[in-house]
């Protein structure tokens, strides 16, 4: 069992070739698991690069349907929040629910942010893919 941010998530759905096939080769068989709001960061990341013109609308299209269909399991981030709270002063509310989750779970965080696996406050391991 591995926690996945939302950049990772990204990655494995929209990401490019190399960098897609070294999160699957890292995740494996293991079972992912993210906060309910790992849905809207992704699709969040695909509008701003369609808008910015840095990717062509049939590969968001993609990335979306992907995403639709990554086996991925989705947690409601309602019991996270008292913990999102308390890591307030080095974690925006977002990468506190990643963190929060991997806590409850026992589990490793993978992300790509290394300013997020430097920052003081999670109790978990955090793990960044290079």
């Amino acid at each position: 069992m591995i926690v996945v941010d939302s950049g990772v998530v990204f990655t494995l759905v929209a990401g490019a070739e190399p960098a897609a096939r070294r999160a699957a080769l890292r995740v494996g068989d293991e079972d992912m698991l993210a906060p309910q709001l790992v849905d809207l960061e992704v699709v969040s990341v695909l509008r701003r690069l369609v808008v910015r013109g840095d990717l062509p609308l049939s590969l968001a299209a993609a990335g979306l349907r992907h995403l639709a269909a990554l086996d991925l399991i989705r947690v409601d981030h309602g019991p996270l929040l008292q913990r999102c709270w308390e890591l307030r002063h080095n974690l925006t509310p977002y990468d506190a629910a990643y963190v929060a989750l991997a806590e409850t779970l026992g589990a490793p965080l993978l992300t790509i942010d290394r300013r997020l696996a430097g920052a003081s406050g999670p109790h978990c391991p955090v793990e960044v893919l290079t």
